[in-house]
């Protein structure tokens, strides 16, 4: 329902600047609704086109072609129409195997002005830095600095708390993000590197810098 008027906003938007810029008049956005619809699945579904309701399978095939029709590329398109045809005849899959979830230690990049993370976020993982640069904002001050080499993000997780500082990317970054999962695995099998954690942890808590961000050297980088 949002999407029919953001995208007709984004042109009107788009040829007011151009106007604004020549000296014309702008125009005004108007637009109403073409409609909304939703899957109830087993081939049902509730729709509102131009103010007609229609329900059942009827609307059901006009939220897939409607949908189909959004999906950029006609390669996709073929594929997804192949898949959704065969499923009108084939049994539903009663198992289905998440293959290609990512688990363990990802690298990841980030460019400048991009945000790792953001103070309030919930607190899913460690980051490792190997090159580039990111700054620690609280609120809109900077409080510290991270360079490669150095890892953040481990108090959220060790408290079980959210982030209480955002890491902002100041230079192209490169970073190893170990997932909360991974990282509690490693922390109850290696005791000394919990205790790593919970020393430093306890130190900036004891000296009022209680910062998730904090920087801290990774041994050997």
């Amino acid at each position: 329902p949002t999407a029919q008027h953001a995208t007709r906003q984004a042109t009107t938007a788009a040829e007011n600047i151009v106007a604004r810029l020549q000296g014309r008049p702008l125009k005004t956005f108007a637009f109403k609704g073409l409609g909304k619809m939703g899957s109830l699945g087993h081939r049902s579904a509730v729709a509102e086109i131009f103010g007609i309701p229609i329900s059942g399978f009827v609307a059901w095939f006009l939220w897939r072609t409607i949908y189909l029709m959004k999906v950029p590329g006609w390669g996709r398109r073929v594929k997804i129409a192949a898949s959704w045809t065969l499923d009108l005849f084939l049994p539903a899959e009663i198992v289905q195997l998440r293959l290609g979830s990512s688990v363990g230690v990802t690298q990841e990049h980030f460019e400048p002005g991009q945000e790792i993370f953001q103070e309030g976020d919930v607190g899913d993982r460690i980051y490792i830095v190997l090159s580039g640069k990111a700054d620690v904002l609280r609120g809109s001050v900077k409080i510290a600095g991270l360079v490669r080499g150095e890892y953040f993000g481990e108090m959220a997780l060790l408290h079980m708390a959210t982030r209480n500082a955002t890491v902002r990317c100041v230079e192209p970054m490169d970073v190893l993000a170990l997932p909360k999962r991974e990282f509690s695995v490693l922390s109850a099998n290696l005791p000394e590197l919990r205790r790593s954690f919970e020393t430093k942890s306890e130190e900036r808590e004891v000296s009022g810098g209680e910062i998730d961000a904090s920087v801290r050297r990774v041994e050997g980088a």
